[in-house]
């Protein structure tokens, strides 16, 4: 059996998802079949993309499926794109170990060829093992070509697939992460890379996960992007209400479970399960740890939490939008005048391109490129004339 991706907290507080859920799980008889696709699942950071993909994983490993979920994350594994080759096909070699029910006899990280060859070698699997030689061979030059090392990698895939019956499932979390390969000369286009890959597998399917929304679905719906239709975007939405109250039943004692409590949350968070995991664990630390709050209301302990947690800077939600916003402008030019167009629209909840320009006494269309930018970097969203900030809590 396959090692657990899903630690047991998050297993007891994962809620809702079961239509997306479903939906891998069709995809997954399907390509039993030889008729699955590939799906990219988008939704805002910390959404719960992760936790979805983990549990799919988990779920196929329950019930002993053929499919071979092979879990890698890009953003961790950014190296330079030998080690991230070496990464990959230590992953690959892994999850091949496991899904036969065979601990791998390995620990720490795999940054070269020895410890690469100590995990491939346990799967006794003639492609894999002669990838790996391929892929360390090269490694071992003072030149090592980094594209062809992930071609390797990358194409051993449908390979394997047929010499072992099993389908390899490869999920790529934060998948868009994989473009900053290409500041790498040897490397330039790591999409192209990908997509030559599964324009020649039949038997390999993929799930790519990824935050940044504008920019996945360029990739994978544009008509000159190398991976043009190898995807279905599936969006990874908010909790409704529904699912808000579950999550809630699941974090909340009974005492600061009112349901006028609740729906404040949920309207206050737009039922994104990071904010609702901060404000539930303030309101429990709260209730537990402040006397002054024992008899009180359950609003009035969610007040204290929305202080503490957003208002703040020891607050986990103020520290992650400060965080966000700053990575997402650092992408961006002109970061000072973004912050601004960013300040109108918390102020107006929303507002069109008339209004905005006049606040900053800016041409409507440079504020209208300000726009566009913000909406590539996934902080700005746009309803008919009207603009609004895509994260609630930000604004």
């Amino acid at each position: 059996m396959l090692a657990v991706l899903l630690r047991e907290r998050e297993r007891l507080f994962f809620t809702d998802r079961s239509e997306i859920l479903a939906m891998l799980h069709r995809n997954a008889e399907l390509t039993q079949q030889g008729k699955g696709v590939n799906f990219a699942l988008v939704g805002q950071q910390r959404i719960g993309k992760t936790m979805l993909a983990r549990r799919f994983a988990d779920d196929l490993s329950e019930r002993d499926s053929p499919l071979v979920p092979i879990y890698f994350d890009v953003a961790r594994n950014l190296f330079v794109p030998s080690v991230f080759a070496i990464r990959l096909l230590a992953a690959i070699g892994r999850s091949f170990v496991e899904a036969e029910g065979r601990q791998v006899e390995q620990s720490g990280g795999v940054l070269d060829a020895t410890s690469l060859r100590s995990i491939v070698d346990q799967t006794r699997e003639e492609t894999l093992l002669a990838t790996a030689r391929l892929v360390t061979q090269e490694m071992e030059k003072d030149r090592p070509d980094e594209r062809l090392m992930l071609e390797t990698t990358l194409s051993c895939l449908e390979q394997t697939a047929q010499h072992t019956g099993r389908t390899p499932l490869v999920i790529l979390d934060e998948f868009h992460h994989v473009t900053q390969l290409d500041s790498f000369p040897r490397v330039k286009d790591t999409l192209g890379v990908v997509g030559q890959t599964l324009n020649q597998q039949t038997s390999v399917r993929y799930i790519a996960a990824s935050s940044n929304i504008h920019m996945v679905e360029r990739i994978v719906q544009s008509a000159t992007s190398p991976l043009s239709d190898q995807f279905q975007v599936v969006p990874v939405p908010p909790f409704d209400r529904a699912a808000t109250d579950k999550f809630c039943q699941k974090s909340l004692p009974q005492h600061l479970l009112a349901q006028q409590t609740v729906a404040h949350l949920f309207e206050f968070t737009s039922g994104h399960p990071f904010y609702l995991s901060c404000l539930t664990a303030a309101m429990r630390r709260l209730g537990a740890e402040r006397v002054d709050l024992h008899q009180k209301s359950s609003d009035d302990v969610l007040d204290w939490a929305v202080y503490e947690e957003i208002l703040t800077r020891e607050g986990r939600i103020w520290q992650y939008c400060e965080h966000r916003i700053s990575m997402a402008l650092a992408e961006a030019r002109g970061r000072t005048t973004l912050r601004s167009v960013l300040l109108v629209l918390a102020e107006e909840g929303n507002a069109n391109l008339s209004q905005i320009s006049a606040r900053l006494k800016r041409a409507p269309g440079e504020v209208h490129s300000y726009l566009k930018r913000l909406a590539e970097i996934d902080l700005v969203g746009r309803e008919g004339r009207r603009y609004h900030i895509t994260d609630p809590i930000i604004a």
